[in-house]
């Protein structure tokens, strides 16, 4: 039995998808059953907990041996991932596959990177077996940051080396159902490195109408986060990443996708593909 944590996100979702159709046995660990059954489906067996409640994970994992872990970026994460990696130990959990963030390192300037290279040092240090990836911006993200038929960035002519998370999910997929990648890191991407002009131009192509991008100061960015409602200290992390892609921060084309699960990961314009018509549609809502 395979738990996962994150279910209801973009990558964790995915996750469960491919396991079912894979055959495998899969749970979701979810804060909402109600909700979580409507995105998940009724094929899918859901676990209430809360990771901020460690008393509630030993009922959850009851019968896994392997867990996807991920959690949302917040002042809590460390924490929450300590709690489930504490709980999977006592549990007999004996391998656990943990997403986190390209270039995860004690000494990074940002806040999301010095966390989740703790949380990964309480894995490696655990006594659980343990793959860990480190994907760098989700092509995902892209559907958030289409606006008024632009997009918004910091990042200058900066490359970045996007993935689908779909190929991120495969890579889990793979990593959960097999002994050889165990005790691993790897950095999941795709397969170029593009510039947002790039992107923009890759989209306009996929969708028909025209976008363009929009190369705005690092505190617009941080100062949009912040009005939707995002946490200050993660709305200074994205301004600071944003003025990092400018500088090639994540210019980093690997092919670890392929060396785990056998296929070429997606390009931008496969995805922009994929999604025409949301990003369309987002325009237009614009």
């Amino acid at each position: 039995m395979i738990l996962v944590v994150g279910a209801t996100g973009t990558v964790g979702s995915e996750v469960l998808r491919q396991l079912v159709a894979a055959g495998e046995r899969a749970r979701a660990l979810v804060r909402d059953r109600e909700k979580a059954g409507e995105r998940l489906g009724e094929q899918i067996e859901l676990v209430v907990g809360d990771l901020d409640r460690p008393e509630m994970l030993q009922g959850a994992l009851a019968g896994v041996d392997r867990v996807f872990l991920l959690t949302r970026q917040t002042s809590r994460q460390l924490e929450q991932e300590r709690a489930m990696i504490q709980a999977a130990v006592r549990a007999g959990v004996r391998h656990v596959v943990k997403l986190s963030v390209f270039r995860a390192d004690e000494k990074s300037p940002l806040q999301v990177a010095r966390q989740q290279r703790q949380a990964e040092l309480a894995l490696e240090d655990s006594s659980l077996a343990y793959t860990i990836l480190r994907p760098p911006f989700f092509m995902q993200n892209l559907l958030g940051m289409v606006r008024n038929g632009a997009i918004y960035t910091a990042a200058q002519d900066g490359r970045v080396a996007m993935i689908d998370a779909r190929d991120i999910a495969a890579v889990a997929v793979t990593a959960l159902t097999s002994v050889t990648y165990e005790g691993q890191t790897y950095i999941p991407t795709g397969p170029e490195a593009v510039t947002f002009d790039d992107v923009a131009t890759i989209v306009s192509a996929q969708t028909g109408e025209q976008v363009r991008h929009v190369r705005v100061p690092p505190d617009a960015v941080r100062d949009t986060l912040q009005a939707r409602g995002v946490q200050a200290w993660f709305a200074e992390d994205m301004a600071t990443l944003h003025t990092m892609l400018a500088t090639g921060y994540e210019d980093v084309v690997t092919d670890d996708v392929r060396t785990v699960t056998g296929h070429l990961p997606r390009t931008v314009a496969q995805f922009a593909a994929d999604f025409a018509p949301r990003l369309a549609g987002q325009r237009q809502q614009q």
